[in-house]
């Protein structure tokens, strides 16, 4: 008995040294496979910053000249060249904001997003956001509601803009022509409202949570062209502002979508 007892835990042992090497083998094989992906990641995020670095190069000069045109043409009854300048300013534009979108996923993925804030008046803003994306836009009727006063907070202009531009192309993409597409700028106490609606078909509730996800395309939409960037950099964005991006509730269906945030406010902020 003792002989065959000392058998049986010797092929114990033995079954349990094969299950730990086992294991052993299966955690070096996960571990090689999670430093190729930690790899893969860097230079992908590389690469999308050398990208986007090129991107940006030309656009500062495509800009500025469109504008120079622009106000050349200001006055001598030139029409159609202020109009295509005008369309030249707001692709280029639109296009600085998706190159920002790649730059700050990046710099996401690093850790390394920061604001630089300042005095902003929200509802200006608002209406020079709207103005930018007119242009692209010639057949839908897009009008920004905002109070004649001042909007005061403590802000990241820029990043707004890209993440209002980015809400507000979305709006168009999204909805059929003839449409129109509110931007609103609401003080609310010591907050402000802001909100993008457009005419387009409602979001199901069903894809609500993977809206601000990066690079997902939701399967209604996933014939139209896009990133995947910008809401999820837009949600970014607005946290960043100790705000929140949320996607409003419709009753019924043909209400529409809508994208809105509250954001913090200081200073005295005059009635509408």
């Amino acid at each position: 008995m003792g002989v065959q007892h000392r058998a049986m835990q010797v092929q114990d042992e033995q079954s349990q040294d094969a299950v730990i090497n086992k294991l052993q083998r299966a955690i070096d094989e996960l571990t090689a496979a999670n430093l190729a992906l930690k790899e893969q990641l860097a230079h992908r995020e590389q690469f999308t910053s050398m990208v986007a670095h090129e991107l940006r190069g030309p656009l500062t000069p495509i800009i500025s000249y469109a504008q120079m045109i622009q106000r050349r043409s200001q006055g001598q009854g030139s029409d159609p060249i202020l109009r295509d300048a005008a369309i030249i300013i707001s692709q280029a534009r639109r296009l600085a904001r998706i190159v920002a979108d790649l730059t700050d996923s990046s710099r996401l993925s690093a850790g390394q997003f920061s604001l630089i804030a300042s005095p902003c008046d929200l509802a200006a803003l608002a209406r020079e956001a709207v103005d930018q994306v007119r242009p692209l836009a010639p057949y839908h009727l897009i009008i920004a509601e905002t109070p004649d006063a001042p909007v005061m907070g403590n802000f990241d202009s820029e990043r707004l803009q890209q993440a209002l531009g980015n809400l507000i192309d979305n709006a168009i993409k999204y909805s059929d022509t003839q449409t129109t597409i509110t931007v609103a700028v609401a003080a609310r106490e010591n907050m402000a409202h802001v909100s993008v609606h457009n005419q387009g078909a409602s979001i199901p509730a069903a894809d609500t949570g993977l809206l601000f996800r990066p690079y997902v395309r939701l399967q209604a939409t996933s014939a139209r062209q896009g990133s995947g960037l910008g809401l999820y950099i837009t949600k970014c964005i607005i946290e960043a502002h100790s705000g929140v991006l949320r996607l409003e509730p419709h009753s019924a269906e043909g209400q529409g979508t809508t994208f809105s945030f509250d954001l913090p406010l200081y200073g005295h902020i005059l009635s509408e």
